[in-house]
């Protein structure tokens, strides 16, 4: 039978005015989703998305991730994508409804973890979610970190279901969503750990309240035998999907070119653009802040309505998605999603039942009070934030982009069976996505300039280097795309090849410039519109042979 929580001072039902505030809310949620998902559906399928979209490409034409092809991304990453792309026949819808997807499964385990206590505890954080991700730009559609926070969130959904229900087989979803987000990013790992231990406990009878939230001493005596086996059940199906990520890199043979990625380029890419402490905290929350605080001082003034435990175990959550977080140091948008999903789902719980017990048993003036905080801040998240969410959408210009038709006419031009004779000298813009659209594999197995401009001190930078150069020198590409700007520096144009001088020189002197093109209008696929990036082209002279290239 389920073991249903309660609040701590719930009322046994709402007066008319709170459940007319309640849907008047929801149906404006409700109309700006639908505005959102009328407004984004034509969205493509660009940024990091598109470059995912290419190694997937790759893998499916035998090339061998971190053996054949330089990539820092974790096999998960990979999965997620290949599965995203084959939703619909056209890639751009299916990635559409892939994206959508994440926030429909966040916002189903919003429901599952909300349903004792207010449905629209659940309404609020998934639409809330919906649009602050929405109006983070194109780009941000189905990212890693979005992933991440539909599965970990699912997990907190199983999880609670195994403790009100005493059910040690909700476990096994569980585990599984935690380790399939861990080989996306092994962050996750850590968060599903605790919250296991501390479900754990508390169903064990070692937590400071019984299950349902009785008192101590009206409980059964502690199991410590049920604590071990709720811990090895969940922590065993969670190493599931890490076993089946190793096994699956032993059947590729990559498994030792995995681990020296792991080893050498990945802590080179954690120290590129680390920010300050200070920095990644301030945008950590982004945009809500001025909701957050509003939160704070309802629930300062309120304290919790609704079930200790459970409230302990999601606000856990968010505090180690938090951490998860500032330990990357950049902070990128989209990886704040998991640390937005849980702290959304947090404050719509806590908001919404401070509303709805304001005229509890146990009514005081600062309790009455927080209620009309708490109608603030839903009132700020329903008519201010999600307007301005679908105003910055509306203003958002996501169309076919010039870069990709302007490259693509030019190497056309170059003439001959390009395939494997093109290189990118690229990271995070529109080069791979091109070939892709033009199914061409690259020339060199090096996809992402960041480590080639690099300082030359650094072992990532050393390794790559002559990787590249050894593929250079066994087949001399028919050309070179050298994308203006460099991925995270500040470095503008085509300085970054300033860094390398005998890459630029081999390069002047064994090719020729075809052409130099910058498309004539601003791209805006976030908040503000962004010159777009221009690009060279460089085509192999004539009788230019190999063993007239550079060694290092």
């Amino acid at each position: 039978m389920s073991a249903t929580p309660a609040f701590t001072d719930q009322t046994p039902s709402h007066p008319r005015a709170t459940s007319g505030w309640l849907w008047f809310f929801g149906a404006v949620l409700i109309a700006s989703s639908l505005m959102f998902l009328v407004m984004s559906w034509h969205w493509p399928m660009v940024g990091d998305a598109a470059l995912l979209r290419y190694t997937v490409f790759l893998i499916q034409h035998g090339w061998v991730p971190y053996r054949d092809f330089v990539d820092i991304n974790m096999p998960g990453a990979y999965w997620a994508t290949a599965f995203g792309m084959h939703l619909a026949a056209p890639v751009d819808a299916s990635w559409r409804i892939f994206d959508l997807g994440l926030i429909a499964l966040t916002g189903l385990s919003y429901f599952v973890i909300a349903r004792p206590y207010s449905r629209f505890a659940a309404l609020f954080p998934t639409a809330m979610l919906l649009l602050v991700h929405g109006q983070d730009g194109v780009q941000q559609a189905g990212q890693r970190d979005l992933v991440i926070a539909a599965l970990l969130v699912a997990a907190v959904a199983f999880l609670l279901e195994a403790v009100r229900r005493d059910r040690w087989w909700y476990l096994g979803p569980f585990g599984l969503a935690v380790g399939l987000s861990a080989t996306i990013k092994p962050t996750a790992g850590p968060l599903g750990l605790v919250l296991l231990v501390m479900a754990a406990t508390y169903r064990a009878g070692l937590w400071g309240e019984a299950p349902g939230g009785q008192a101590r001493e009206s409980r059964s005596p502690a199991h410590p035998r049920g604590w071990l086996r709720w811990t090895l059940i969940g922590i065993a199906v969670m190493a599931l999907p890490l076993a089946a990520m190793l096994l699956w890199l032993a059947y590729k043979h990559a498994l030792d070119a995995w681990l020296a990625t792991e080893r050498v380029l990945l802590p080179y890419y954690a120290l590129l653009d680390r920010q300050s402490l200070g920095h990644s905290l301030a945008h950590s929350i982004s945009p809500l802040e001025p909701l957050a605080g509003l939160w704070l001082v309802c629930v300062a003034l309120r304290g919790p309505a609704w079930q200790r435990f459970e409230r302990v175990l999601i606000g856990a959550a968010v505090l180690l998605s938090l951490f998860a977080l500032l330990a990357q140091a950049k902070p990128l948008p989209y990886q704040r999603y998991p640390l937005l999903a849980f702290l959304l789902l947090l404050i719509g719980l806590d908001l919404t039942t401070a509303w709805c017990a304001r005229d509890g048993v146990k009514r005081s003036i600062p309790r009455f009070i927080a209620g009309y905080i708490a109608l603030g801040g839903l009132c700020y998240g329903c008519l201010v934030m999600a307007p301005r969410a679908l105003l910055r959408v509306h203003r958002f210009v996501a169309k076919p982009q010039e870069f990709d038709a302007m490259l693509a006419a030019d190497l056309r031009h170059v003439g001959g069976d390009l395939n494997r004779r093109v290189q990118c000298i690229d990271t995070i813009n529109e080069c791979l996505p091109t070939l892709d659209n033009m199914r061409l594999e690259p020339a060199t197995g090096v996809l992402y300039d960041l480590y080639l401009f690099g300082p030359e001190n650094q072992p990532a930078v050393l390794q790559v280097r002559q990787q590249f150069l050894d593929a250079v020198e066994t087949r001399p590409p028919a050309a070179f795309v050298v994308v203006s700007g460099f991925f995270l520096e500040g470095v503008s144009g085509y300085q970054k090849l300033d860094t390398w001088p005998v890459f630029e020189q081999w390069l002047n002197a064994h090719y020729t410039l075809a052409a130099e093109r910058t498309p004539p209008h601003l791209v805006r696929w976030w908040g503000r519109p962004q010159p777009p990036p221009g690009y060279r082209l460089y085509v192999l002279k004539p009788g230019a042979a190999a063993s007239e290239m550079p060694s290092h």
